[in-house]
């Protein structure tokens, strides 16, 4: 079909200079003979984005903005019917690059497309337009036992869900950095730094558990041979009728590893209850604080009010 625009009259009256184009188009006399349809193709903030430039040549994403308005249409949902319908849609004198470019009435053609999915589906809509021989409407079955038509369909939806998910994380996720080079963005950036740090200081308290764990075993044995010690020689000095004072020294040690013992219970306490404090917090207050200050910090206070208990 000549896409080669006709010279009218009134030329100012776009919706006139329409109508005439698609005098003949397929399409077009399936959308007049549906009213609400009509009224939507010519619907006046979309025929005014058109009216701007009508000798204009326009990107896929640039048509997606102008037929979704306010709620842009993914470029990869506008492919999907472009590559199936390029004999229809595109115009026979598009620049010729990589890039697919539409003129005005491809995008007139590519609303119609969208008003009529729905109903005709992309293989009915090839067949009203002439790419293909199948006629319209025909309910084939496939090895699923659904007519043909609502496979198709559903994978259509599906696909278009797909891909209108991805096109949003892809603006909520990337921004183009230094060069035009996509990056994520700058809060998403310093999640994964933040994220980084955890890590780093997870790896530190680890360490650190490690070594006081360490220590205690030391003075858990050393503590035991004391005892061993002592009540060898509490034995002996009843053995013996008599009463020995236990060497002092020994019960000095004794008293200064069980105090070592509970400091270092109670430090291990305190920094368990600080850990889990700090996990607690908002993601904002862990991106703006530091873990490991607020870990310390919060052990120096749960010890302190364990002391004035």
């Amino acid at each position: 079909m000549s896409n080669e625009i006709k010279v009218i009259a009134n030329d100012s009256d776009l919706v006139l200079r329409i109508e005439s184009e698609l005098e003949y188009d397929s399409l077009f006399k399936l959308i007049k003979e549906r009213e609400n349809k009509k009224r939507e193709l010519f619907q006046q903030d979309f025929i005014s984005a058109l009216e701007e430039d009508i000798n204009r040549w326009y990107s896929v994403a640039e048509a997606g903005k102008i037929l979704g308005g306010e709620k842009p249409i993914p470029h990869s949902s506008l492919t999907y019917y472009i590559d199936g319908l390029k004999e229809y849609i595109l115009p026979e004198d598009a620049p010729s690059n990589k890039y697919m470019r539409l003129n005005y009435l491809s995008i007139i053609k590519m609303k119609m497309v969208l008003l009529l999915k729905d109903e005709f589906r992309l293989n009915g809509l090839k067949a009203e337009v002439g790419i293909t021989g199948n006629p319209k409407n025909v309910v084939t079955r496939n090895d699923s036992g659904l007519p043909a038509n609502d496979v198709e369909d559903d994978f259509s939806n599906r696909l278009e869900k797909l891909e209108a998910m991805n096109e949003m994380l892809f603006r909520l996720l990337i921004e183009k950095g230094d060069g035009g080079q996509p990056q994520l963005k700058e809060p998403l950036q310093a999640l994964l730094t933040a994220e980084n740090k955890l890590l780093e200081d997870q790896s530190s308290l680890l360490e650190i558990f490690e070594k006081q764990n360490g220590e205690i075993e030391d003075l858990k044995e050393e503590n035991k041979v004391l005892k061993e010690r002592i009540e060898k020689t509490e034995e002996y000095t009843q053995s013996m009728d008599k009463k020995h004072e236990i060497n002092e020294d020994e019960r000095k040690k004794i008293l200064e590893s069980e105090q070592k013992l509970n400091s270092i219970a109670e430090t291990l306490r305190a920094r368990q209850q600080a850990e889990e404090e700090w996990d607690q917090q908002g993601l904002f207050k862990k991106l703006r604080g530091n873990r490991s200050e607020f870990v310390t910090s919060r052990i120096k206070e749960i010890l302190g009010e364990v002391s004035k208990g």
